[in-house]
């Protein structure tokens, strides 16, 4: 088995974790979005002291590629770019709604309807995805606002889980009897390790010189010049 280094720097939490063997054997989080530039790198070197695995050990790095928080995004792809040029170790990305899905499957193992992951993207809008329940997409990944109809065709076919801090918004205006929601569902860096390993195997690597976030949306920046 492989040992990875997984970084979750997608949203408000953000978290590292080391993976090996199949399992995450340490984790370190944090909840405050402003400050993931300065948590990401001091907390990776936490868990190498913890677990006594170097950087040189791992197998691959992996990230929250997107979509996601544009600063966050941008901090976690620069942070695992530079530990995988300089290890000389594969970079793996793990779309962030199929991580979301990851947690709600790893939620209810036993029940098999589809995943769809919404993930807040302010006002009524939010990314999503709807995903098996072994994780293949079942539609591309978007920037969708929602409204009452939203992902009727769907629902008219099949029972559908929806999970993500973007549900609540859906919840509050969908009445379709194939909608399920669970909006407490925790999602981070330990929901990458299956991803990743499975990305390892296929030999799905990021090009280290060309990769770019997964932001969906062009970012728009509000402030006066």
């Amino acid at each position: 088995m492989a040992t990875f280094l997984l970084i979750y720097t997608a949203t408000a939490h953000a978290s590292v974790c080391m993976g090996k063997d199949g399992a995450v054997i340490a984790c370190l989080e944090t909840t405050d979005q402003k400050n993931h530039a300065s948590f990401i790198q001091p907390a990776i070197e936490t868990l190498c002291k913890q677990t006594g695995i170097g950087l040189n050990s791992i197998d691959a790095v992996a990230i929250s590629i997107g979509p996601g928080s544009y600063t966050g995004l941008r901090v976690g792809m620069a942070t695992a770019k530079g530990i995988a040029y300089a290890i000389g170790k594969p970079l793996i990305g793990i779309n962030t709604l199929q991580i979301i899905a990851a947690a709600a499957k790893h939620k209810y193992a036993n029940q098999h309807s589809a995943i769809c992951a919404l993930l807040d993207a302010r006002r009524m809008e939010v990314f999503t995805g709807i995903y098996a329940h072994n994780l293949e997409p079942l539609t591309p990944s978007t920037a969708l606002i929602l409204d009452p109809l939203s992902f009727k065709n769907e629902l008219d076919k099949e029972s559908i889980l929806f999970a993500g801090d973007g549900a609540e918004k859906f919840k509050a205006i969908c009445e379709h009897p194939n909608a399920h929601f669970d909006t407490s569902i925790a999602y981070g860096a330990s929901d990458m390790l299956a991803l990743t390993e499975n990305a390892l195997t296929l030999a799905d690597y990021l090009d280290l010189a060309y990769s770019e976030p997964l932001y969906i949306k062009a970012f728009h920046d509000t402030r006066k010049a």
